[in-house]
């Protein structure tokens, strides 16, 4: 394991500065809202600008870094995550607030797409698994360590976006100093989303109502604390991070048993105990504290691994070749939901309250029910043999970029190979022996999947 891990040491090393400074960013900024007194739909807008970005990330920052290069794209997203962590307390103002999480959302796209790439270079079909399994063991870990770190001060001070802001800038010298070989080639897909709809109409649907769970309890975890009575500075974080410790330690065996029955029916299962647990926590009127993070980390264990398991669905029925297009289209429809999640619960708390939270979810887990019912009576269950086993790099959502559950290939018409000009020069000698027969192609040559 040591020798599989060691070549990609220092880039999993920036994922942790990375994720650290991004969990504390994510925690601070919602209880900073509340503090300052900003309406619930501005905090909202500015939930759902984070993941409108990211999967405008998504899009556009492939051609960005073909651009550009790897580690000047790196820089620059680096670059411009650490000012926006730093204008927040700057320019206290609503509206500013949602463009400067666009951005990050935007930015954090694009750098989870960066390290992918490397990461995919030093996988082969031996050690993919173990490196990527490791990889998003580490951005769990990294981003609930962030979370918890918004315990040290109140969260409107300078001093915590400060922090953010020095871990993420840090967070660019291990990939600016790697001497890692040039990273594996960049997906720049063409989105279909009606014919990755028709292939595997479950998974597209779970995703999209997913991501407006997911989306919801991510921007709004801490503000349900605060406003039933929980210490902002001491529990609100800690209940925040809950969410995703549960997601990460129930994410390995609902997967695994998923590929021993149905998916469907393995998704339905814990989506009516998503139900029953936001149910549940909605009932108290101020539980012991104990008490909210069991509940918390039981919702999280519940709905965290939904995605995986719709994406572990559309990848059983995608052929090999359509994995690429596949994985884009689980992306945007959890895009998609993440973006509208957020905004529409920031609505229903303003007029219902904090249990809101709760109750959005319950109704989009319910109505994922009534789909999934009518779909495994229509459609009979692919056999298991036919399935792909459970993945859990290319299905996780802490994924930013497209990973699929084989490596990409540069004969894939959804993939863009970055120009021979990123490489590093040759010498005269090569040139004269005939290793290079051809000159540099321009980006201007590069085929682009929507032409």
């Amino acid at each position: 394991m040591v020798q599989a891990v060691a070549p990609v040491a220092s880039l999993l090393f920036s994922v942790v500065l990375l994720l650290i400074g991004h969990g504390l960013q994510s925690t601070i900024i919602p209880l900073a809202s509340k503090v300052m007194e900003f309406p619930d739909l501005s905090i909202g807008l500015a939930a759902s600008a984070y993941f409108a970005g990211f999967v405008m990330g998504g899009i556009i920052s492939p051609h960005l870094v073909v651009r550009a290069g790897h580690i000047r794209g790196f820089a620059v997203m680096v670059s411009s995550m650490s000012a926006a962590a730093l204008l927040h307390p700057l320019l206290a103002d609503q509206y500013a607030w949602i463009l400067f999480r666009f951005t990050t959302g935007f930015c954090v796209a694009g750098l989870y797409l960066i390290i992918e790439s490397w990461l995919n270079e030093f996988a082969d079909n031996t050690n993919r698994g173990l490196i990527m399994s490791i990889y998003i063991v580490v951005n769990y870990a990294a981003f609930t360590t962030g979370q918890l770190l918004a315990t040290l001060s109140d969260p409107e001070n300078f001093f915590l976006f400060a922090i953010a802001s020095i871990i993420i800038s840090v967070a660019v010298m291990p990939v600016a100093m790697t001497k890692a070989a040039q990273p594996a080639p960049i997906a720049v897909v063409k989105l279909e989303l009606f014919k990755v709809f028709r292939t595997a109409p479950a998974a597209i649907v779970a995703a999209l109502l997913v991501g407006s769970v997911q989306g919801s309890h991510i921007s709004f975890a801490a503000i349900y604390a605060v406003d039933k009575g929980y210490e902002t500075l001491s529990q609100a974080p800690v209940f925040a991070a809950v969410f995703v410790i549960g997601g990460m330690i129930g994410q390995w065996p609902i997967g695994r048993i998923s590929d021993r029955f149905d998916r469907r029916i393995v998704l339905l299962i814990i989506s009516i105990f998503g139900i029953l647990g936001s149910l549940l926590i909605s009932s108290f009127d101020k539980a012991p504290f104990m008490l909210l993070l069991l509940m918390g980390g039981f919702i999280g264990a519940m709905v965290q691994p939904a995605y995986s398991l719709a994406a572990a669905h559309g990848y059983d029925h995608a052929e090999t070749e359509g994995y690429v297009k596949m994985a884009a289209g689980l992306l945007v429809a959890f895009g998609i939901g993440s973006t509208l999640g957020p905004f529409i619960t920031s609505i229903m708390m303003s007029y219902f309250g904090p249990d809101a939270l709760f109750l959005f979810p319950a109704v989009m887990l319910a109505l994922l029910c009534l789909y999934l019912v009518q779909r495994i009576v229509r459609k009979d269950a692919i056999q298991i043999e036919d399935k792909e086993g459970f993945d859990l790099a290319a299905t996780s959502a802490a994924v930013g970029g497209i990973v699929t559950p084989e490596l990409l290939s540069e004969e894939d018409k959804y993939v863009v190979v970055p120009n021979e000009w990123e490489a590093e020069p040759q010498d005269e000698e090569v040139q004269e022996e005939g290793k290079l027969d051809e000159e540099p192609e321009s980006t201007s040559n590069i085929v682009n999947p929507e032409e």
